[in-house]
């Protein structure tokens, strides 16, 4: 009866110890379950986070215009030295780019000289810059414009500024007549080392329309008797 009562009592403890066991074991499998989602969704938060700040970082930058009062179309300001500057506007109350002129604003706050240049314009202005072609310390102006619609042509003005203050237009010379029956506009010109270049590609006299090019023509300019010569 003793060895009775004692296999139960160590069943029992048995049973208890395997009750205890299983317990334990579902109570380590639900903690460790807890931290498995719990680092998920951690996880989930963080990629969620970089990825959103991975999106905010390629976001494209805005450009942001000049908007001119009217009737101004056009300005840029060209600094040359502390105390000399230029600016450079094209107004004009006409529709597009008929009836706008040239205004070129010269101040030397330095000798206390202010000037103006007034000049009609062909075509709408789409950048100006300065040079110093034949290195006599006076700045040289050029102003680029375009006009005829699709065919974008290419109209270039310059002026040379004297110590004085006083401004010099350059001449800038014409397309010859063989030139400009394959010529379509459509023209680069740029500065290179110092030194001005103009291309375009030629068409064939047929293609009015420019619609093949068959070639490129390029030319480098420089100054000379305030006039600008093909090299």
């Amino acid at each position: 009866m003793k060895n009775s009562v004692l296999y139960n009592t160590n069943q029992e403890k048995n049973n208890h110890f395997i009750t205890r066991t299983t317990a334990g074991s579902r109570v380590r499998s639900s903690s460790l379950l807890g931290r498995i989602f719990q680092y998920s969704a951690v996880s989930v938060f963080s990629l969620c986070m970089f990825s959103c700040s991975q999106e905010k970082k390629e976001e494209p930058k805005v450009e942001i215009r000049e908007v001119l009062p009217a009737p101004f179309h056009f300005h840029k300001t060209i600094n040359i030295k502390p105390g000399l500057s230029y600016d450079v506007l094209s107004w004009g109350r006409g529709s597009g780019a008929e009836g706008q002129s040239l205004l070129i604003l010269a101040a030397d706050t330095s000798a206390s000289r202010y000037s103006v240049v007034d000049e009609p314009l062909e075509g709408a202005i789409v950048d100006a810059w300065n040079m110093d072609m034949d290195s006599d310390g006076n700045p040289e102006l050029f102003i680029e414009t375009r006009q005829g619609g699709k065919k974008k042509e290419l109209k270039l003005y310059a002026f040379e500024f004297n110590d004085r203050g006083n401004a010099n237009p350059i001449r800038v010379p014409e397309l010859r007549e063989a030139t400009r029956r394959t010529y379509r506009g459509q023209d680069s010109i740029y500065v290179k080392s110092g030194l001005l270049f103009r291309s375009f590609p030629v068409f064939e006299e047929a293609d009015t329309a420019g619609a093949k090019a068959t070639g490129k023509m390029e030319f480098e300019y420089e100054l000379q008797g305030g006039a600008l010569v093909v090299k």
